[in-house]
């Protein structure tokens, strides 16, 4: 292969990339990835109490989630093992 091609071919893969994160991160239904951070907040606080979502943001490359209790937040980031692929996982932060 000629290097125009292989240049065409990387610039290629790069976009396609690019549009999945973008659609994955930003433009999907996060309904499942909320649920998984609630789960992951309430192992901090107990989620009998009366608690909320506060902030939240979304990017390619993950999303945060702010809860709040009457006593305090909990901050959760959630995203993907390998960026692209791989399970979504959300901690503490």
């Amino acid at each position: 292969m000629d290097t125009r091609r292989v240049r065409n071919v990387l610039a290629l893969s790069v976009l396609a990339v690019s549009l999945w994160m973008s659609y994955d991160g930003v433009f999907s239904d996060d309904a499942p990835i909320r649920a998984d951070a609630e789960k992951v907040a309430c192992t901090k606080k107990k989620c009998e109490a009366q608690h909320g979502v506060t902030a939240e943001s979304r990017s390619p490359f993950g999303q945060s989630l702010t809860y709040t209790w009457a006593d305090g937040p909990v901050n959760v980031h959630c995203h993907r093992a390998y960026y692209v692929f791989g399970a979504r996982e959300c901690a503490i932060e």
